[in-house]
Formats: C-alpha cells, sequence, structure tokens
C-alpha cells in the first residue's frame, strides 16, 4: 500500500525505484551479456560476478559494519545464493546458444515460480489479477519465443 501525503495525493511505494532500477540492469545484463559472449565463454564471463559482487560485500562490511548472518535467515540467504548464481550461469549458457531477443523474454518466465512458491510455502494468495498477470507473461513468452 502507498502512503498519503498531507495533501491527499499517493506517495509513490519505496519498493518502486529500486525494483525499476532492478528492470533496467537486468534488462541491460542481457545485451552486456551477449556482447562479452561475443570474444568470450561463458565461464570466463562468470567470474566477474563474483569480482563485482566482492567490491559491493567489502564495502558493505568495511563501510556499513554489515555481519554475515547465521542461523535460519543466513541459511535462507545462502540458498538464496545459490539460486542466484545458479540461475545467472544457466542464463549466460542460454545466451551462449541463443539469440538474447528470444533467451532473455523467455527466461522472465519465472514468476509462474514465483506465484506457485509464494502461495505453496509463504501462504500468499493467489488473486484473479495475479492469475492474469501470469497469464499474459506466458502469453507474451510464447509470442517472443516464435
Amino acid at each position: 500500500r502507498s502512503a498519503r501525503t498531507s495533501e491527499g495525493m499517493e506517495k509513490m511505494p519505496a519498493w518502486v525505484l529500486p525494483v525499476a532500477g532492478y528492470v533496467g540492469l537486468l534488462g541491460a545484463a542481457g545485451i552486456t551479456s551477449k556482447l562479452a559472449l561475443e570474444t568470450i565463454d561463458w565461464r570466463q564471463l562468470i567470474l566477474w560476478v563474483p569480482l563485482c559482487y566482492l567490491v559491493v560485500g567489502s564495502y558493505l562490511v568495511l563501510v556499513d559494519g554489515v555481519s554475515l548472518p547465521l542461523g535460519r535467515g543466513g541459511m535462507w540467504a545462502a540458498v538464496t545464493g545459490v539460486c542466484a548464481a545458479g540461475s545467472l550461469i544457466l542464463l549466460f549458457v542460454s545466451l551462449s546458444r541463443g539469440e538474447v531477443g528470444v533467451v532473455v523474454p523467455v527466461s522472465s518466465a519465472y514468476p509462474v515460480v514465483t506465484l506457485a512458491g509464494g502461495a505453496l510455502f509463504l501462504s500468499e494468495s493467489v488473486t484473479l489479477s495475479r492469475v492474469i498477470g501470469v497469464v499474459l507473461v506466458i502469453g507474451g513468452v510464447v509470442v517472443l519465443s516464435r
């Protein structure tokens, strides 16, 4: 839900700008990855990812004082890291074998998994609008992959 300002206007939810940045950067990564794969192997490309994370992680530890979490949250964070790394590796392999205009749109069908997982494991509701959204995503993937 968005908050209202004193003038009664809706305030933008705090997640909108970061997710817009995510969409922009992820979209750009499809292009930059394909450009890199013109001259290097996907295994060489993947080496750059931990180097970039190392820079960001070092900043978080040294400047912000963030510590590595343990326990249940740390376990799920580790699983998230494995999922993120694995998905990126598989995307790079796919991009090395197919057209960016097909591979990236097809890879964006993951909301189907997220919606199902949210319902099964997080007890989130599956609303008609969410189902319609996922059907539209799948329809878009079908259209773009032809």
